[in-house]
């Protein structure tokens, strides 16, 4: 079992990406997740990217295996990390 913070920012483990973009029409690969809470090994999540003309979407309330995140690197994953900054960083 993985050691999920709620509020800490994630990305999606590179063998679930395309199970997710199918599943939930989000790019997968690009995307901040944010647990927000747990279920147990289930978590649900906030999910934000930027797409490609620079417009920020979210959705909420979507459930990830706690499994299938990994914690953001602040030095290869910096486009994430600024939007996890900027929208639950610490004030």
């Amino acid at each position: 079992m993985t050691n999920i913070k709620l509020g800490t920012g994630y990305k999606i483990i590179e063998t679930r990406i395309k199970r997710y973009n199918s599943h939930y029409q989000i790019p997968a690969h690009d995307c901040l997740v944010v647990p927000l809470k747990s279920y147990g090994e289930d978590l649900s999540c906030e999910v934000r990217w930027e797409d490609e003309y620079g417009v920020l979407h979210s959705k909420s309330a979507l459930l990830f295996n706690n499994e299938n995140l990994k914690p953001l690197n602040p030095l290869l994953d910096s486009k994430l990390f600024e939007i996890w900054q900027h929208y639950y960083g610490a004030n």
